[in-house]
């Protein structure tokens, strides 16, 4: 009598587990929402942070068209070590973009700082070092650099606003 009833026990514990696995599977993939990306948070947070300010430029009315555009700031974490062209010294610097079109746009170069600082480093690169110690030969860097940036931003599908190109450290070794 016990031997009739083991072979039914172990059926019905084998189709029980068969049948929590499967509604595990089930819930898990029905109830669960997949995790977003990192490219799917950044788009919601540079959305919402767009229609903040853009709620910000609705308040102030009359006042925000008259006042002018506020001008912003993205600073480079690292900052540039390269080689001069044929040249052994070293030029170490720090640098700052200008822009006027606000937090939405920075947040986009932060986004693109790996392409842009290779832009940088290549542009530096190709400097001769007599260049670079001089005041015009300075401008003219920040000049090239700022077409190269906005070349690349472009190649990017971004919109090339970048207004200016400044050196907040500058040193040559």
């Amino acid at each position: 009598m016990i031997f009739k009833k083991i072979p039914i026990l172990i059926v019905l514990c084998a189709t029980a587990s068969i049948l929590v696995i499967l509604f595990y599977f089930l819930g898990y993939n029905v109830l669960t929402v997949p995790p977003k990306s990192s490219e799917q948070l950044l788009e919601e947070h540079l959305q919402i942070d767009n229609f903040s300010s853009e709620e910000n430029i609705d308040e102030d009315g009359l006042v925000s068209a008259l006042l002018p555009p506020k001008l912003s700031y993205f600073q480079f974490q690292l900052s540039f070590s390269a080689n001069f062209k044929n040249d052994k010294n070293i030029m170490n610097t720090e640098i700052a973009l200008s822009t006027f079109e606000g937090e939405f746009y920075l947040a986009r170069i932060k986004h693109h700082e790996p392409a842009l600082r290779r832009v940088i480093l290549d542009t530096i690169a190709e400097t001769p070092e007599e260049d670079a110690r001089t005041k015009i030969g300075k401008e003219n860097l920040a000049h090239k650099l700022l077409s190269e940036i906005n070349s690349k931003l472009e190649s990017l599908s971004e919109e090339p606003a970048i207004e200016g190109v400044h050196f907040t450290a500058f040193a040559i070794r």
